[in-house]
């Protein structure tokens, strides 16, 4: 039974989706007005492991991650480079599309940008105008939270009773209470417009999510993700707008959020020197390590990001891929019964593990003594090609989850002359019974990288 952690109730629930097998998943994208940046590759690659895990588990998963295209930032940026939101826009979505690819993300179903959404998001602020939820000003459409009992329930707030039901001066804006958020923004000049009820105008950033959440996957839902600084005032307020407009609760049934991700111990700035774009990220170390970083932590952890961290990663994807290889290489051997029931364990606990909140440490303390195992046992020799298959057959199954395992076999490499001298000398030895040199040998290769496997099929090496 699939457990996961609901930021709504703050307890771990059991996953019951609305539609029994399928899963409607949206997840907070990234707003478009420069290259991503490491913490949003953190959040994605996480639900990335959670959408393929729910795929893995059967469930036919329509996953849902929208384009912000017009907001503050994009346009103060477009106005500082001379250009549209829209060039600025399509140009950033292109390598935004490129970074996901790159880190072995999957696409997402859908991917929905705002301004393609105008119509709708005009439709829904003029139905909670309706409704007497929102109200206008000089400056736009606000969302009067004194009119939602609930509000606050996801961050687990309480509104002070002053703030509610008399309209005050905030700012330079007539607001109801400080905390109403625009719904519609009327335009400035020089900012992209588009016609309304209220005049020309742009839409809030909160209620983009409602909208288009409720296009492509229904006026509820069963998973919202996103990192955890959305928690407050953003998802907050999806749930506000969206359950006001349609009047069914709740909006989302298991809200997930993703912790925050630090650089060198401190949070990612740049006036620190320590904020790292996606493409700096992919220039400097291989994405599949990255992903296997972010595998070994459990979603809701804040981590630190650093060179050692990476390094380690690397060194253990590299000891997988050599257990890897050794399977591939393997050509015959005695049949190991052991070797299904080793399967059977690794794939219980693995889904044991994931079942509780999607927890990939616990998954890898059990599939790290499933590697122990299997490298004993191809030590020992006792080892057939269809033990060997059989396995490689279980860590594909599992790689669908994570997407970072190498199964294709690798050419033999070349070793240099001198190395292979003294492997034909060790050999030599070896036959002479010289067992003290051919140990000497051995060591001496090993401290130039080489590892000697002697086996049945003679003397076989492998870079360490």
């Amino acid at each position: 039974m699939l457990k996961l952690y609901n930021t709504r109730t703050r307890e771990i629930e059991e996953f019951w989706p609305i539609e029994k097998g399928k899963v409607k998943m949206y997840v907070c994208g990234p707003t478009v007005y420069g290259p991503g940046h490491i913490g949003h590759a953190r959040t994605y690659t996480a639900f990335d492991f959670i959408r393929r895990y729910l795929e893995y588990s059967k469930y036919n998963v329509k996953y849902v991650v929208n384009i912000t295209d017009v907001h503050d930032d994009m346009i103060k940026t477009a106005n500082k480079e001379g250009i549209t939101i829209f060039e600025l826009a399509n140009r950033n979505i292109k390598l935004f599309m490129k970074d996901l690819k790159e880190l072995g993300i999957k696409e997402p179903n859908v991917m929905p940008r705002v301004t393609e959404h105008i119509k709708e998001i005009i439709a829904m602020t003029k139905t909670l105008q309706e409704k007497g939820i929102a109200y206008e000003t000089e400056d736009g459409v606000y969302f009067a939270i004194s009119k939602f009992p609930n509000y606050g329930k996801l961050a687990k707030i309480k509104l002070k009773k002053s703030f509610t039901g008399t309209r005050v001066e905030t700012d330079k804006y007539d607001k109801e209470n400080p905390m109403d958020f625009a719904l519609w923004k009327k335009a400035k000049e020089g900012e992209p417009s588009w016609d309304s009820p209220w005049g020309k105008g742009r839409p809030g950033w909160h209620i983009e999510c409602s909208v288009m959440s409720s296009k492509h996957l229904g006026e509820q839902i069963d998973i919202h993700g996103g990192a955890v600084d959305l928690v407050f005032p953003h998802h907050e307020n999806e749930i506000a707008q969206s359950e006001a407009t349609y009047g069914k609760e709740p909006f989302v049934k298991y809200w997930m959020h993703a912790g925050f991700l630090n650089v060198r111990g401190e949070k990612m700035s740049k006036s620190l020197g320590n904020f790292i774009t996606i493409p700096e990220l992919l220039q400097k170390y291989n994405p599949k390590a990255f992903r296997y970083f972010i595998a070994s932590l459990h979603y809701r952890s804040r981590i630190d990001f650093n060179d050692e961290a990476i390094a380690q990663a690397q060194k253990n994807l590299d000891k997988w891929n050599n257990t890897i290889q050794e399977l591939l290489s393997l050509e015959k051997g005695p049949e190991n019964k052991e070797v299904a029931t080793l399967i059977a364990t690794a794939r219980e606990s693995f889904k044991k593990a994931m079942d509780e909140d999607f927890n990939l440490p616990n998954a890898w303390a059990s599939l790290y003594d499933f590697q122990s195992r299997v490298n004993s046992i191809i030590a020992e020799r006792v080892f057939s090609k269809d033990n060997a298959d059989a396995i490689l057959l279980f860590l594909k199954e599992i790689d669908f989850v994570f997407d970072f395992f190498e199964f294709k076999k690798k050419e033999e490499e070349a070793l240099p002359q001198d190395l292979l001298n003294l492997i034909e000398e060790r050999e030599k030895v070896r036959k002479e019974k010289n067992w003290g040199e051919a140990d000497r040998i051995r060591d001496l290769l090993k401290e130039k990288g080489i590892e000697l496997l002697d086996t049945p099929e003679g003397v076989k090496w492998k870079k360490t």
